[in-house]
């Protein structure tokens, strides 16, 4: 099959930003300039309740812009409403902090091409970040970066990610969890590979990630990651130790133990590819797994109390379609 048949006439790249002024121009100029003859491509700023000109400057840039102010900062709300809106195939997932590299859009849709339904992109390190920005970056994408093989995957983060648009909208979208920056991806993964179908990581659609700088940064963000990650892993299935989380009030127990295996195993990560800066950051890597541990005591024990009368996740209607 060729690239061409991989895609319809127009390819929709999904933008959730929020206060992006300073870095979406130059996003969505990225990612226009990949546009190729047998392809069109729609750039979709969902501008999720910025106080600057995010969305100004998004369709000074080329991208078509939804003002949702009624969101307010919810990411998995954003890109629900991007994808609602959107008129081609597959859709694309990338964040506004993210600056996309040469031949990415063309190894989604290879992959594509070759019957790939779910694509996962790489996550790559810019150059020149802070300490505490790196450190960000090498906790939270150590199974994502461009060293690492392509292969298939139980679980793919939302920063770069493509997928079919029909399969996707068959589906109730991103969950909106609290804290929705993290494992808002996992439910509507976890219903597809259900259904048969399998997530495809390519590092050759490789995006930068400009994690933000900052103590209090890293030690929120992760915290946050912390948060929904036992019940959404636990209902989901969708973690590479998925066994771990079949028994949440155990795993909440051992939340700070796990810490530090944790940090060693992000660290191992790292140096199987032979990148040592991590090891040099363990300090930093320990502080963000207690972060994380107590976001994982917090978000577990509240998860458990409510689990049994939460309401549904809301979306545009029941499915996205």
């Amino acid at each position: 099959m060729t690239l061409a048949a991989a895609a319809t006439n127009k390819v929709s790249v999904i933008i959730p930003a929020r206060n992006e002024a300073e870095n979406i121009a130059g996003t969505v100029g990225a990612v226009l300039s990949q546009e190729r003859s047998e392809h069109e491509m729609e750039v979709i700023v969902v501008d999720d309740g910025s106080t600057d000109d995010t969305g100004q400057r998004a369709k000074e840039a080329g991208a078509r812009v939804i003002r949702c102010s009624e969101v307010g900062g919810n990411p998995a709300a954003a890109r629900n409403r991007g994808a609602a809106a959107s008129e081609g195939d597959p859709l694309i997932f990338l964040d506004a902090d993210c600056e996309v590299a040469e031949g990415w859009l063309a190894a989604f849709l290879e992959a594509h091409a070759a019957g790939e339904t779910i694509v996962a992109g790489s996550l790559d390190l810019p150059p020149d970040l802070p300490v505490t920005a790196k450190c960000d970056y090498y906790c939270g994408w150590y199974l994502a970066h461009p060293r690492r093989p392509a292969g298939y995957v139980p679980h793919a983060p939302a920063p770069n990610l493509s997928v079919r648009t029909e399969v996707f909208l068959s589906t109730d979208g991103f969950e909106e969890l609290p804290y929705s920056i993290a494992s808002e991806e996992r439910a509507w993964q976890a219903e597809l590979r259900r259904r048969g179908h399998r997530i495809y990581f390519e590092p050759k659609a490789k995006a930068k990630h400009y994690n933000r700088p900052g103590l209090g940064n890293l030690l929120r963000r992760n915290y946050r990651w912390g948060y929904a990650a036992i019940g959404s892993k636990h209902e989901t299935g969708t973690a590479r130790l998925a066994w771990l989380y079949r028994y949440p009030r155990l795993t909440i127990a051992a939340s700070l133990p796990l810490a530090f295996i944790h940090a060693v195993y992000i660290i191992a990560c790292w140096l199987r590819y032979g990148v040592y800066q991590p090891l040099l950051m363990l300090p930093l890597v320990l502080l963000s797994r207690f972060a994380y541990a107590a976001g994982m005591i917090i978000g577990g024990v509240r998860w458990l109390r409510q689990r049994n009368n939460r309401a549904p996740n809301k979306d545009l209607g029941g499915r996205l379609s």
